[in-house]
């Protein structure tokens, strides 16, 4: 069994991969609360682990830290974004005491929570300084209201509504922040988020097969903000952070911001369990080709190629825009970027650049073919302080 603990670290859970490998059944343990809120990228790594492993095996199984006995072990779990979606993906749920459970049983526990996105009441959406809106594949509210103005993959909502979306948001994670955030940072922030929800909208509803998902073939599109902040004089935090890329970030935030106020973050995230960046493009490109069959280049040259201007894979005509407005808008925030998909984990810095281009490096250097991950995982660090 997996048993994930609240302090697992990025590396950690990339190594856990090695257990999906063998083709067995392999069982999990999610813990009910994250150390910190789980760091920056950290609950977007448990999700995608989950993604892949709940299509690893149909004889998987989800267990609780929780001792109590039926459905109820999973009531606090499943306020956290991480169990949430795992209690969704997992091919079967069971209690601690190994008791089958039924997953429609087990997500009622949900309801109010889901209504709550449903009714933008997002401080009930989530344990914790964030929010998180989740369209469930299959699921009678998968079109949430605040994000799709009609129940189907066309009636995705404009930018202006994205815009109060935002500003709601923020408003549940850091009301202070709303106030002193300019206006022109806040249309940044929302056409960031409306462009990486529009791709996943557009590209991960189905897989690479042209498939729908749906109930049986669970796929989650997802939207996950939290609020991050901390004491500029109390660094064991920052220098207990498991990767270099992540640490510096940090650290020029220290140099760059006053040390009698605190220094914030926004962590943006869109996630999904779709085929992946690579994946999508290849099935565009070439249908017979098989992306286990390319090399670690060539998967991250396919990658590359959705940030260009004009480059898209819809079956439609026009010039399509790709992920060029993201690197735009990641420009104006000085933000830090972390993109998981396929084998593929890569980062940029966007804090000391004005050069509007994806020039990403590998987050972890010595390890730059990774396992395959389902889905793929944009985390954003998005600087809030006032600077000096």
């Amino acid at each position: 069994m997996i048993s994930f603990k609240s302090n697992h670290t990025l590396i950690q859970i990339e190594d856990l991969y090695s257990e999906l490998q063998n083709n067995s059944t392999v069982d999990i343990r999610l813990p009910e609360h994250l150390m910190q809120g789980g760091g920056f990228g950290i609950t977007s790594a448990i999700i995608q682990f989950i993604a892949t492993w709940s299509r690893s095996h149909n004889k998987n199984r989800l267990f609780p830290y929780n001792q109590k006995a039926g459905v109820l072990s999973y009531a606090k779990l499943l306020h956290q974004p991480h169990g949430l979606i795992a209690c969704y993906m997992a091919p079967n749920l069971v209690d601690s005491r190994g008791n089958i459970l039924r997953k429609s049983e087990v997500l009622a526990q949900a309801a109010s929570y889901i209504e709550a996105m449903q009714t933008s009441k997002f401080r009930e959406t989530m344990n914790g300084r964030g929010a998180i809106l989740a369209c469930f594949a299959g699921a009678r509210n998968e079109f949430l209201i605040p994000l799709y103005e009609r129940p189907n993959v066309h009636g995705l909502r404009g930018i202006r509504d994205f815009e109060l979306l935002t500003q709601r948001i923020i408003n549940c994670c850091a009301p202070s922040t709303l106030r002193r955030l300019p206006e022109a940072d806040i249309q940044t922030v929302s056409l960031l988020i409306r462009e990486l929800f529009e791709n996943t909208n557009d590209h991960a509803t189905t897989d690479e097969c042209g498939r729908e998902y749906c109930w049986d073939y669970p796929n989650v599109r997802s939207i996950i903000v939290k609020y991050i902040a901390f004491n500029p004089k109390d660094t064991g935090s920052i220098n207990a952070l498991s990767d270099a890329p992540h640490h510096m970030f940090y650290q020029k935030a220290l140099l760059d911001y006053t040390a009698t106020r605190i220094i914030d973050f926004l962590e943006v995230t869109v996630i999904d369990s779709g085929p992946g960046i690579a994946k999508r493009w290849l099935s565009h490109i070439d249908p017979n080709a098989c992306a286990e069959n390319i090399l670690i280049d060539e998967e991250e040259k396919l990658v590359r190629e959705a940030f260009k201007l004009g480059k898209t894979t819809k079956n439609i005509r026009g010039t399509g825009v790709g992920l060029d407005t993201v690197i735009k808008s990641l420009v104006k925030l000085k933000a830090f970027l972390q993109l998981r998909t396929g084998r593929l984990c890569l980062y940029q810095n966007f804090s000391d650049s004005s050069k509007q281009e994806f020039a990403p490096s590998h987050l972890l250097n010595n390890r730059k073919k990774l396992p395959r991950t389902v889905g793929t995982s944009f985390s954003i660090l998005i600087p809030l302080s006032n600077k000096k």
